[in-house]
């Protein structure tokens, strides 16, 4: 489902940027896609001490192979991404066993049915995401987690339910200092528009050794001519290391002024109570989006984040660019 909504929102539909699987034989295909780029960072942190950063590398190289046994298919993703004790790895390893009806059950490791962004950067607007910036805020959706996932769609519904080790892995819950262990329940459903509205609207629950945690999330979807425009709200509530419960959400426009090329504009932001300190921040976000042909895009951003902690003697604030350069196969 989520995927559904990236493609119908993404550059396939600001540009002509796109994927393309390539065929092996009947049974086997691959793609994937090369991420680079250059950015720096202007921060200045709660301390009142400036620093600046920068950095031009290869960020991710992934490559999927997609199996299909019909009615069973399988999906296994490689790859290596430049982030600190991370390279090289398995990001997803799952089958699925498609019913009629649009119904299937997938077992292994999945992404997360969560969440208005894509994950990868080929289903992005822009080269960061919206929560990125916020170096306290700990209200966000799920990433990969290992269970067994039942889904059912149509045209215009979505339904999914997954039983899973975790609810959040290190998105959210471990980020508390560790695995948090236990189970994870996660449940969503969409339903799509002829208009071009799309309403989505899930949550995930952990029961851990550590604590419990949840997180509900929503989000609205609006496609109309060259625009797309996107609205969304999470909340959640921890009690895994300090107690932390809040808010956070976006507002996002793409155009496309033209077949090739589109403008991005978003507002992300976070209000929450980490263990009786009150949080807050927001980011402010403007990317330009060029296809120069079907495989090979140019991301170009600008975004500015700040935020605010009681007590602090320095709020924090980060001035952000980048140029990134996707090459898809």
């Amino acid at each position: 489902m989520k995927t559904k909504i990236a493609i119908a929102s993404a550059f396939i539909a600001a540009s002509s940027f796109s994927t393309a699987e390539i065929v092996i034989n009947d049974f086997l295909s691959f793609e994937g896609f090369v991420d680079m780029s250059y950015a720096t960072a202007d921060t200045e942190d709660f301390a009142g001490a400036s620093s600046n950063a920068n950095s031009f590398q290869i960020d991710q190289v992934e490559i999927s192979w997609l199996f299909d046994f019909d009615p069973i298919t399988a999906q296994i993703d490689l790859q290596y991404e430049d982030l600190p004790g991370f390279n090289t790895a398995v990001e997803q390893a799952f089958a699925t066993y498609h019913m009629d009806g649009g119904s299937a059950i997938t077992a292994g490791r999945y992404a997360s049915m969560l969440g208005f962004e894509a994950f990868e950067p080929t289903g992005l607007y822009q080269y960061s995401t919206a929560y990125s910036f916020f170096r306290n805020n700990v209200i966000g959706t799920p990433g990969y987690a290992q269970g067994v996932k039942y889904t059912s769609e149509s045209d215009t519904t979505f339904f999914g339910i997954s039983l899973q080790d975790s609810g959040f892995g290190s998105n959210y819950v471990d980020s508390f200092g560790g695995p948090n262990g236990g189970w994870g329940l996660e449940a969503a459903a969409a339903y799509y528009m002829d208009n071009g509205v799309s309403f989505f609207v899930g949550g995930a629950y952990e029961d851990g050794d550590l604590g419990d945690a949840y997180v509900l999330n929503t989000y609205v979807t609006f496609e109309t001519g060259a625009w797309i425009f996107a609205a969304e709200l999470n909340y959640g509530d921890s009690d895994v290391g300090p107690s932390t419960d809040g808010f956070a959400g976006l507002l996002m426009a793409n155009f496309a002024y033209s077949d090739a090329a589109s403008i991005t504009a978003r507002v992300s932001f976070y209000d929450q109570d980490n263990a009786g300190t009150d949080e807050s921040g927001f980011a402010l976000t403007l990317a330009h989006g060029y296809a120069f042909t079907d495989n090979l895009f140019l991301v170009t951003e600008v975004s500015y984040g700040e935020e605010d902690q009681d007590g602090a003697a320095q709020d924090s604030d980060v001035l952000f660019g980048a140029v990134e350069l996707l090459f898809t196969f």
